[in-house]
C-alpha cells in the first residue's frame, strides 16, 4: 500500500510542478522540422507581407522576423506565421515572425529556408554567415505571442467602390477573409493578393458592411465598419484561440524576445508514456495487493 501511495504523490507533484501542453487542438503541425537552413539579411521594413515599419502601428512591435523561402512562403500564406526556431551551436530557442519572402535563387529554394534579420541570426549563435540544413538547425511552427486583439486596416487609395483590407496583430495565421455589403445577405469570399498579405475587395459600395476573418483554426471574427477610410486602423474587439498549441505563453510587454537556452515543454508523446506508465504501475500494485490478500 506504502507503494501506492508514493505513486499517487509522484503524479501529483508531476501535475503541479510541469506545465502540461498537448496540442491536441493546434491548428497546424507542431512535430520540429530539423533540416531548416538559414541566412541573414539587414531590412526588414520593407517586406511582402505589408507590415512595413516593424516596430510601427502595423508591425509586431520588434524585429525579430524572418523572410520564408519560397516553399515555405506559399504566395503569403503564411505571412503572420511565427515559429520557434532552436540552435544547435548554442541550445537557444528564439521565436519570430514570418513577414517577408526570399524568392533569390539558390537556398530560398531549399524546401525548409529561413533568411533571418541580423538580429535573431546572431542570437543563434552561428559561426558563419550561413547555416547549412544539415546543422541540425529546426523549427516548429507556434502561436504569435502578440498583446491585444485582431486588428484590421484598409489600404491607402481606397475610396467608396474598393478597398483592400490588411489583418494583423492576430495569433494565428488568416485563412480566409469575407465581406458583406449593407445590400446583401451573403457573405463573398476575398482572395488574397498573390505574393502578398491584403485582401483586394474591388466590388465596395457607399454604407456600412461587415467583415468576416477566418483564421486556420477555423474560428470566425465578425467587424462592422460604417464607411470606408483609408487606412484607418480597426480594432476587432477579438482574439484567436490556440489553447492546444505548444508556444502558447506570451509577453505583452516584450514578444519574440524571449530567449530560452533549454525546452521548458516536452513533446506530448513524452507526457504520454509517463502517465501511462504511472497508471500501469498503480494497477499493477493494486492487482499485486488483491492477490496477496
Amino acid at each position: 500500500m506504502k507503494k501506492l501511495n508514493y505513486l499517487i504523490v509522484l503524479l501529483v507533484l508531476f501535475f503541479k510542478n510541469t506545465d502540461i501542453i498537448i496540442a491536441d487542438d493546434c491548428p497546424f503541425n507542431q512535430i520540429p522540422i530539423k533540416s531548416l537552413s538559414g541566412t541573414w539579411y539587414d531590412d526588414p521594413d520593407h517586406a511582402s507581407c505589408g507590415f512595413e515599419n516593424l516596430v510601427g502601428p502595423l508591425g509586431p512591435g520588434n524585429r525579430m522576423v524572418v523572410a520564408l523561402g519560397s516553399k515555405l512562403f506559399q504566395q503569403g500564406a503564411n505571412c503572420g506565421q511565427c515559429y520557434e526556431v532552436t540552435s544547435p551551436f548554442n541550445n537557444k530557442t528564439i521565436t519570430v515572425m514570418a513577414t517577408d519572402s526570399c524568392h533569390d535563387s539558390g537556398n530560398c529554394q531549399a524546401d525548409n529556408h529561413f533568411d533571418f534579420y541580423q538580429e535573431a541570426f546572431d542570437l543563434l549563435g552561428s559561426p558563419t554567415g550561413e547555416i547549412s540544413g544539415e546543422s541540425g538547425l529546426s523549427y516548429i511552427k507556434v502561436p504569435c505571442p502578440t498583446y491585444g486583439n485582431v486588428k484590421i486596416m484598409m489600404k491607402d487609395g481606397s475610396n467608396q467602390y474598393w478597398t483592400s483590407f490588411l489583418i494583423f496583430n492576430s495569433r494565428l495565421v488568416i485563412k480566409q477573409v469575407s465581406i458583406k455589403l449593407s445590400t446583401s445577405q451573403q457573405f463573398i469570399d476575398l482572395k488574397r493578393q498573390p505574393q502578398g498579405n491584403y485582401w483586394p475587395s474591388p466590388n465596395m459600395a457607399p454604407g456600412e458592411f461587415e467583415v468576416r476573418i477566418e483564421s486556420i483554426g477555423g474560428e470566425f471574427i465578425y467587424v462592422k465598419i460604417s464607411s470606408i477610410e483609408s487606412r484607418k486602423i480597426y480594432d476587432t474587439g477579438n482574439q484567436f484561440s490556440a489553447d492546444g498549441c505548444i508556444g502558447n505563453k506570451y509577453d505583452p510587454y516584450a514578444p519574440f524576445q524571449i530567449v530560452s537556452n533549454s525546452n521548458s515543454i516536452l513533446p506530448p508523446s513524452l507526457y504520454i508514456i509517463f502517465l501511462i506508465s504511472l497508471l500501469f504501475l498503480i494497477i499493477n500494485n493494486i492487482f499485486s495487493n488483491k492477490i496477496l490478500n
